[in-house]
């Protein structure tokens, strides 16, 4: 329990009122440095948590935009190569290309002569 702070008035062994003792005092002296200290403590130890959850959140903070910049250089890696891809499907589905393929490597010639094959009306119905 703490002691109330009205000075308690002490008698000496022949009667006369005495003030506190000097023993009292330091001790009161000691119990108020001990408080401090304590409270030095724990303002330590509140702003060393502050500083590390500062240096935590700061870390996270620089490997999300190394992360996000590796992400980048990705997304535009792939639509680099999806570019190159579409262009590679308009160039092998032109006409003139296929036509030259058919030529040389497949030996296909424009035939000189049409000849239509008439087709019976109840084949068609069907």
């Amino acid at each position: 329990m703490r002691r109330s702070k009205i000075l308690e008035i002490l008698t000496s062994r022949d009667g006369q009122p005495q003030g506190p003792s000097r023993q009292d005092g330091s001790i009161n002296m000691m119990r108020r440095r001990r408080h401090l200290v304590k409270l030095y403590l724990v303002a330590t130890l509140l702003l060393g948590m502050m500083f590390t959850v500062y240096v935590w959140q700061s870390t996270k903070m620089v490997e999300t935009k190394i992360r996000l910049q590796s992400l980048e250089k990705q997304i535009s890696i792939l639509e680099t190569n999806n570019d190159v891809l579409k262009a590679e499907i308009s160039k092998l589905q032109s006409l003139s290309r296929i036509e030259k393929v058919a030529r040389t490597e497949l030996g296909m010639v424009i035939p000189q002569k049409l000849c239509y094959i008439p087709v019976d009306e109840t084949f068609l119905k069907k």
